[in-house]
């Protein structure tokens, strides 16, 4: 009775995510990045009345809360007070830095004292190195560890173009940097178009495997070009069919969620949800082939951004 009981929950639950197709949830990472061309307040101020403007539900910001000052303190109570969801990324952990259990312990409980007193955090993690190919007892630790703690799992999915905003501001800030102009409008163009192709092509692909588009994630940086665009991306997005979903929702998606799956979820869903091979793009750079690509695209789009 029980197992038919189960069985007949999980039926509903993968019924409703394939009804609702074509869900989306933005994810900032990268956050509280310092001032550019922008004032890091005033990049904030209109990152939220843009997501407000695109009616974005609820986002979700990678928090890694080391060394706040005034400023961060308030743009956190920003993003808080605004119904984001803010999950712990780490105090300053960094897959560069290789490190131990009790490291990685610390910093995520140094993250979550400076993240609790604000409504927005729910004690959701993402830590990367619960996903990554790295020390499999350091892993089996730190599940033991958040779970005792009562940490509930954020995860992203796999994106093979993450990264590629990052890529982008930089451009855009070394023109700016040097005084140089900027064609702001294919700029965005570009931005919108790289971004959306990507996703596009990721949904494509969960589709075919699994019959029915999983809710899926988009991982932004928190930078003065995702200030400037977010309402152009998304209006793109719902154009070709995405609906906008609260952060909240997604992770409390019991299918969705590698929770489910694994006893615990991190970095990306994907491998889970497809049984495709985990080969996500750990760090938000391009090399090689890809940087090829990207490089390329914009060449046809705005020659003068890659002018040194």
């Amino acid at each position: 009775m029980i197992k038919r009981c189960l069985l007949a929950s999980l039926l509903f639950v993968v019924t409703s995510l394939a009804a609702n197709a074509r869900e989306l949830v933005i994810a900032f990472e990268n956050s509280l990045q310092p001032s550019t061309s922008l004032d890091a307040m005033a990049r904030s101020q209109m990152l939220m009345r843009n997501l407000a403007m695109a009616d974005i539900p609820q986002a979700m910001f990678l928090i890694k809360p080391r060394a706040l000052d005034s400023k961060d303190r308030s743009r956190l109570r920003l993003y808080s007070d605004r119904g984001h969801l803010l999950v712990n990324a780490g105090y300053d952990h960094s897959l560069v830095t290789k490190g131990d259990l009790y490291a990685y312990e610390v910093g995520i409980l140094k993250a979550n004292r400076l993240l609790l007193p604000y409504p927005g955090y729910k004690k959701h993690l993402h830590f990367s190195y619960l996903h990554e190919q790295g020390d499999n007892r350091i892993q089996r630790g730190l599940i033991d560890f958040v779970k005792k703690r009562g940490y509930r799992p954020a995860f992203t999915t796999f994106n093979e173009w993450r990264g590629v905003d990052a890529y982008l501001d930089q451009l855009y800030q070394a023109r700016i940097k040097r005084n140089r102009p900027v064609d702001m409008a294919k700029l965005e163009r570009t931005y919108v178009d790289l971004l959306v192709k990507g996703l596009t092509e990721q949904d494509a692909l969960a589709f075919n495997l699994l019959g029915y588009s999983p809710p899926q994630t988009l991982v932004l940086q928190e930078n003065d070009l995702a200030a400037y665009f977010v309402v152009a991306l998304i209006d793109e997005l719902t154009a070709q069919g995405w609906q906008m979903t609260s952060a909240q929702r997604l992770v409390d998606a019991p299918i969705a969620n590698p929770l489910f799956a694994s006893s615990w979820g991190a970095n990306s869903v994907w491998p889970v949800v497809t049984g495709l091979p985990d080969s996500r793009v750990a760090y938000p750079r391009l090399l090689g082939e890809r940087k090829a690509y990207v490089d390329n695209f914009i060449q046809g789009r705005i020659p003068g951004l890659l002018e040194h």
